[in-house]
C-alpha cells in the first residue's frame, strides 16, 4: 500500500487540517497520514467536506466560528453590546475599540478559519487521488468547486476582519509554515476571486446549506464591494463588478423575499428552496449537542436564564424605526421565566425594567425544538439571503453611477416595502429622484436595519469608513468613550498572538 506521509506541526492554526486538531503552541511534530484507501470512493469524499463547513460555523472548539466568535468580531457596530462590569471583558474589547492581541475571541475566530483553509486544501492537494475515484465526472467536479468556495469564505472572514492574510494552499511541515509570510488585502481578494472562479460550475438550486452558484455570485459581489471601499479604494470600476454580481442573483430567479420578515428566522423554513436563504448555516441540536448553533442562553437576559453575552444598545433601539422588522429583530419584553415556561401576560415586563436594563437579540429565539434551557439551538444562522443581493445591487450601482439608477431603486425598495408598507413608518420609503447623497445614506441605513445582529454591519462600517460616525452614541454605553478615539488603527483587529509567537512573519 502507497502512503502519502504530511508531517504537521501542531501550534499554529495555517498547519489545521480536516483530519487532525491543532493544540496552541505545541511544537511536538505529528504526522498526518493519507493513504491511496481514503479517497477511494465518493462516499470518503463527501465525508471530508462537511468538516470545512463545521470549522467555519462552530469549529471544535467552543463556537470558535461564525456561530459565536462573529458576534463579538462585529460588537463595535452601534447595534450590539455587552453586560458591563461583569465577565465578559472579551466581548467589551471590541465593543469600545481596544481589542488585546491575546483577546480570545480573535484567537478562536483565526484559529477556525484556518482550520476550514486546512481541511479544504487536505481535499485540493489529493486531487490525484480524487482523480482516480469511480463516480460521475461531473458530481466530482461539483464536490471540488463546493470545496473552493468555502476556502474562499474563510479567507474572505480573514481579510475582512484582520485586513490581511496568510495565503496558505497545502498542508506543510513545521519549517515551511513557520517561514510563511503575511500577503496583503489585495493578494488575498485576488485568491480568492480565483477559488470563486474554480467554484461557478455549482448548481444554482441546492439546499440552501450547501454551496450553489447563487451563494459564489454573492460572495463575489462582497469582495468586489470590499476592494471598491476601504482601504484599497479602488472605486467605482469595483462597485460596478459587486452590483453586475448581484444583479446575476437576482435575474437568476432562484430566489426572493419572504413577504413576512418573521419567516426568515422560523425553523419549519429551514430547509426551503427558493426562497429568501441563498446559504446559511442550520445548526441541528436534533443531531447532537455538538451540531447546534450558539443562540440560546448569550441572547437572553438572567430573568430568561441567559448568559447576557449579548445585548442591544438602548440608542439603536430607541432609533429603529416601528416597521415591519421590528419586533422580529429586538426583544424588548421579557415573557418567560428561566426554565421557559410562558409568564403569564400579567407578569410580562419590559427588558428595560430588567437586571442587564437593555433589550435583547430577536433573532435567532425560535429554537425550532431544542431546549430552552440550552446554548445551543436549531436555528438559522444566515449567510447570504436575497436582501444581500437587493441592497448591494442598490448601494453599489449608486456609487459607480454617479447616482441611483432604476435597477438601484427597484432593488431599495424592494427591501422597503416589505419593510414598511402598512406599518406606523411606511414614510420611511425613499422618494423619487433622489442624488447620490440621498440614496446612499438611505441604503446604508436600511443595511443596519434589515441586517441587525447577522454579523455584516461591522464590515460594511469598515469598507465605507463610517466606524466613527456610526458609534457617535457609544459613550451612552461606556462613558468613557469618545468617537475621536476611533482611528484607522482599531478597522481590523491583530493578528493574534499565539500565531506571531510561532511565526514573526506574521505581524
Amino acid at each position: 500500500m502507497k502512503k502519502k506521509i504530511i508531517a504537521l506541526v501542531l501550534g499554529a492554526s495555517i498547519l489545521g487540517g480536516g483530519f487532525t486538531s491543532c493544540d496552541m503552541l505545541e511544537e511536538d511534530t505529528k504526522f498526518v497520514t493519507l493513504t491511496e484507501t481514503f479517497f477511494q470512493t465518493e462516499n470518503e469524499l463527501a465525508s471530508a467536506i462537511p468538516p470545512i463547513y463545521n470549522y467555519i460555523f462552530k469549529d471544535n472548539t467552543r463556537f470558535g466560528g461564525l456561530s459565536g466568535r462573529g458576534f463579538s468580531l462585529n460588537a463595535g457596530d452601534p447595534a450590539l453590546t455587552s453586560l458591563r462590569g461583569s465577565n465578559k471583558q472579551r466581548i467589551l474589547e471590541f465593543d469600545d475599540f481596544e481589542v488585546s492581541v491575546n483577546n480570545p475571541d480573535i484567537e478562536n475566530f483565526w484559529k477556525a478559519m484556518y482550520r476550514a483553509i486546512g481541511a479544504a486544501n487536505t481535499i485540493l492537494m489529493s486531487q490525484d487521488l480524487i482523480d482516480q475515484i469511480p463516480m460521475d465526472k461531473d458530481t466530482k467536479q461539483m464536490y471540488i468547486a463546493e470545496v473552493h468556495f468555502l476556502r474562499a469564505l474563510a479567507y474572505y472572514n480573514v481579510v475582512s476582519y484582520f485586513g490581511k492574510g496568510a495565503i496558505v494552499e497545502k498542508l506543510m511541515n513545521g519549517t515551511e509554515a513557520r517561514q510563511v509570510k503575511m500577503a496583503t488585502d489585495q493578494e488575498v481578494y485576488d485568491f480568492i476571486l480565483q477559488d470563486l472562479e474554480a467554484a461557478k460550475i455549482l448548481p444554482e438550486v441546492r439546499t440552501v446549506s450547501r454551496a450553489n452558484l447563487n451563494a459564489v455570485r454573492m460572495l463575489k459581489a462582497y469582495v468586489y464591494m470590499n476592494m471598491a471601499g476601504y482601504p484599497l479604494n479602488l472605486g467605482k470600476e469595483y462597485y460596478q463588478k459587486a452590483a453586475d454580481a448581484a444583479a446575476e442573483v437576482i435575474n437568476s430567479g432562484q430566489n426572493m423575499l419572504y413577504d413576512n420578515f418573521a419567516d426568515l428566522w422560523k425553523s419549519e423554513h429551514r430547509l426551503d428552496r427558493n426562497a429568501e436563504h441563498i446559504f446559511c448555516f442550520l445548526g441541528s441540536y436534533n443531531l447532537g449537542r455538538d451540531k447546534g448553533a450558539y443562540g440560546g442562553k448569550g441572547f437572553r437576559g438572567a430573568e430568561e436564564g441567559g448568559w447576557k453575552d449579548y445585548l442591544v444598545e438602548t440608542e439603536f433601539y430607541n432609533n429603529f424605526p416601528n416597521d415591519n422588522r421590528k419586533a422580529h429583530t429586538i426583544y424588548d419584553v421579557i415573557k418567560f421565566n428561566k426554565k421557559g415556561k410562558p409568564l403569564p401576560e400579567s407578569k410580562w415586563k419590559p427588558c428595560l425594567d430588567g437586571s442587564e436594563k437593555h433589550v435583547w437579540i430577536g433573532k435567532y429565539r425560535d429554537l425550532g425544538g431544542s431546549p430552552f434551557n440550552d446554548v445551543t439551538t436549531n436555528t438559522i444562522y444566515p449567510i447570504f439571503r436575497y436582501a444581500d443581493a437587493l441592497l448591494i445591487l442598490a448601494e453599489a450601482d449608486n456609487l459607480a453611477n454617479g447616482g441611483p439608477t432604476a435597477r438601484a431603486y427597484s432593488a431599495l425598495r424592494e427591501v422597503q416595502n416589505r419593510a414598511y408598507m402598512g406599518s406606523a413608518a411606511e414614510a420611511n420609503i425613499i422618494a423619487d429622484e433622489a442624488d447620490q447623497a440621498t440614496f446612499d445614506a438611505a441604503v446604508l441605513q436600511e443595511r443596519m436595519w434589515e441586517f441587525a445582529f447577522e454579523n455584516k454591519s461591522w464590515i460594511t462600517m469598515v469598507r465605507r469608513e463610517k466606524v466613527k460616525e456610526y458609534n457617535k452614541d457609544h459613550a451612552k454605553e461606556d462613558p468613557t468613550f469618545t468617537p475621536e478615539s476611533i482611528t484607522e488603527a482599531n478597522y481590523f483587529f491583530p493578528i493574534p498572538e499565539h500565531e506571531t509567537i510561532i511565526n514573526g512573519n506574521l505581524k
